[in-house]
């Protein structure tokens, strides 16, 4: 016993010593975030792998084989444990990874590679996407309501949620509710297909192996032109300065594409295609495909772009995992 709280004191007193040295944060954060060190990053790769099961926060203990094969083990041995099926949706475990495997690179047989990658992201979209149904959800039960009932924490909801997916300018001292605003939060607020989001993060990280997404978990290729926010590209276009922003864990990357979809002026005609399809009761399994085409703006070879990505659904059949739902 007495050996066991020796061992919980050295814990701690080295924790406290890598704060210092660090600056006095959160475990939490050290955890969370790439250590800034004499005005540079370490990255995410020298952190081990974090991941939460079940709303409990777990550090995956490497062996001697590879982090892939080691996190990957992981999803299987707990898929294995439910039952795979409910209703028309395929089950996943709710495993939610905070980075990708250094060593996923390694990876030779461009199939395994695909279908870890695949694996690994699944869980995250589908949370992210019953997150903005759940949100959906209630701004379309304050919808019914006449705006004069509303209460003062509903329609300071409502102003807050406006301003985020950018239906108020932040300059508009005093928002007002109207039909019409509501009706456009509807239309934004909504959820971006599984099989889109895996094929644009694929192409963009190369199935998990560029040196953004693994050292700065960037899954979609977002630019910033702020400095202490970015991975420079080693090749960038003459007269550029932007990067390619870097993100804390797996899900801000997913969370700040998703709500660049549904908040940029860029992506108006994706938002109004997306809300035609849902209007007319389109299974979500044949919305990428039409939805693509409304992606001439994330990219500066748009054409290239979105024939890549309808090729990337396709020959992948990506669509199959717009049925798949996170096991309670």
């Amino acid at each position: 016993m007495q050996r066991k709280q020796s061992n919980i004191s050295l814990f701690i007193i080295a924790i406290l010593l890598f704060s210092s040295s660090v600056g006095f944060v959160s475990f939490g954060q050290l955890l969370r975030a790439p250590i800034k060190k004499n005005n540079s990053f370490v990255t995410h790769k020298h952190v081990p792998i974090f991941f939460e099961h079940y709303g409990k926060i777990k550090k995956l203990q490497n062996s001697s084989v590879s982090e892939t094969a080691d996190i990957t083990g992981y999803f299987e041995s707990q898929t294995s444990k439910i039952n795979l099926r409910r209703g028309n949706a395929q089950l996943v475990a709710p495993i939610f990874i905070w980075r990708l495997p250094v060593d996923l690179i390694g990876i030779e047989k461009v199939n395994y590679r695909k279908k870890n990658f695949i694996t690994l992201l699944l869980p995250l979209l589908i949370r992210h996407n019953i997150a903005i149904t759940q949100k959906r959800s209630y701004l379309k039960v304050l919808i019914e309501k006449p705006i004069l009932s509303l209460s003062i924490e509903e329609q300071n909801w409502l102003i807050k949620i406006a301003l985020h997916y950018k239906v108020f300018d932040k300059s508009i001292r005093k928002p007002i509710i109207t039909k019409e605003i509501l009706k456009e939060l509807l239309n934004r607020i909504d959820i971006i297909p599984v099989s889109l989001a895996l094929a644009q993060s694929s192409l963009e990280t190369g199935w998990g192996t560029s040196r953004f997404s693994i050292d700065g978990n960037a899954l979609f290729g977002q630019w910033t032109w702020k400095k202490n926010k970015g991975i420079r590209p080693k090749k960038r276009a003459q007269g550029t300065k932007h990067s390619v922003r870097r993100f804390n864990r797996l899900a801000d990357a997913i969370q700040d594409y998703t709500h660049n979809l549904n908040s940029s002026s860029h992506y108006r005609s994706f938002r109004s295609k997306r809300g035609a399809l849902r209007k007319a009761d389109h299974p979500t399994d044949i919305w990428a495909q039409n939805l693509v085409e409304e992606l001439k703006n994330y990219s500066s070879n748009s054409e290239h772009y979105i024939s890549t990505i309808k090729a990337i659904i396709r020959e992948n059949q990506l669509t199959a995992y717009d049925n798949y739902s996170l096991s309670p």
